[in-house]
């Protein structure tokens, strides 16, 4: 009896399996920890194209150790994984995008994850819906996830979802803090993922490190669902005849 009520377990156990979703996690950001790179103070990062808006100061660069990048080297948290990360640094205002586009696959969940940092001298955040530096006071930071249809420094209708954004009234100076966002709604869009600087109040040092999009298990349709339910009833069935043979006669 024991090997024919282990048999049956193992039947009931096997056909919850099929019936359950699979799992699995592919990385859909390229060089997210910015390891690959031009070089310390230069703003080249494989797989993201980093834009300064004309006639303003500074850019986003490749920071490493405890030091910003060297037109403001003031003492700055080390980078939270690896040895880099991208951070802004200037000597006047200006405006700074990073960004690529990602694929998020169709019939899959994603979440999105970075950690970062602000020290922003100027004291005060200002949060005008604008990334031009000309527009004073402007001294904010984002992350955006965005259509890649629109214009790289648009913050409207090309904006499909703001997963950070500095705040008026937010804390100036932070060590390096995790953010998340759930991208499922994105399933089988292409979508681009841009970090956006801009200051005209004072110094802003602005670090991002580990971004990250893992797209995990699917996302379960009807027909999913439907087996899920059968395998649960399977197994409650099972447990019914297995109790039964059990009983004593």
């Amino acid at each position: 009896m024991r090997h024919h009520r282990s048999g049956l377990l193992r039947s009931f156990l096997f056909v919850f399996c099929c019936a359950s979703v699979g799992a699995s996690a592919a990385e859909l950001v390229v060089n997210g920890s910015f390891e690959a790179n031009g070089g310390v103070n230069t703003n080249t990062f494989t797989g993201w194209t980093e834009a300064d808006q004309s006639g303003g100061s500074g850019s986003i660069f490749v920071q490493t150790g405890t030091t910003a990048p060297s037109l403001n080297p003031i003492t700055v948290p080390a980078p939270p994984l690896g040895s880099f990360a991208a951070m802004s640094s200037q000597t006047g205002p200006g405006s700074h995008l990073l960004y690529q586009n990602i694929t998020i696959p169709a019939g899959f969940s994603a979440k999105f994850f970075a950690k970062v940092y602000v020290n922003n001298q100027a004291g005060a955040f200002s949060t005008p819906a604008s990334l031009d530096y000309t527009v004073s006071p402007n001294q904010q930071a984002r992350i955006d996830i965005m259509s890649t249809s629109s214009s790289t420094t648009d913050v409207g209708a090309g904006v499909l979802l703001n997963v950070y954004r500095t705040q008026v009234g937010d804390p100036t100076v932070s060590g390096y803090n995790t953010i998340t966002a759930d991208l499922t709604p994105y399933a089988g869009q292409t979508v681009r993922l841009r970090i956006a600087e801009v200051d005209n109040q004072s110094f802003f040092q602005f670090g991002v490190d580990g971004v990250s999009v893992i797209s995990g298990s699917p996302i379960p349709t009807l027909s999913d669902w439907a087996l899920i339910g059968l395998g649960i009833a399977v197994l409650a069935i099972g447990f019914v005849a297995v109790r039964r043979q059990m009983r004593p006669v």
